[in-house]
């Protein structure tokens, strides 16, 4: 029933007290939701969820909506790893600097590549 713009901005929905809720992260959401709060509910008096058929009386008489300021889990949450790469220079090239403390640095880059190398074959 919704745009695909204002199901993204549903965070979730619960039953409480016979009323479904709708929980949005963004209040356009709600307010669009609003707008169409009696299309929704004439809807769902046409068409009976095929869970709710047996029951004898109706899951939710009324449907409420709101929005929440915490941010939304995510499903799938990213797992912090630490990446790892196969160095791919050898340490063979030249160093013309004539800086004394920045040649030595990044000569102490060479020697640290030339080590993974050794490390690595």
């Amino acid at each position: 029933m919704f745009t695909p713009p204002v199901q993204r901005m549903i965070n979730f929905t619960y039953i409480k007290n016979k009323t479904l809720f709708f929980v949005f992260n963004h209040p356009v959401g709600k307010q669009e939701f609003d707008n169409n709060i009696q299309s929704i509910k004439s809807a769902l008096k046409f068409y009976m969820p095929p869970e709710c058929v047996e029951e004898d009386e109706p899951l939710f008489n009324d449907i409420k909506a709101f929005v929440t300021h915490t941010p939304r889990k995510l499903h799938n949450e990213i797992k912090e790893t630490k990446q790892v790469y196969k160095e791919r220079s050898s340490g063979n090239f030249e160093i013309p600097i004539q800086d004394e403390k920045l040649h030595l640095l990044v000569a102490s880059i060479q020697k640290i590549i030339k080590e993974m190398q050794n490390n690595d074959a």
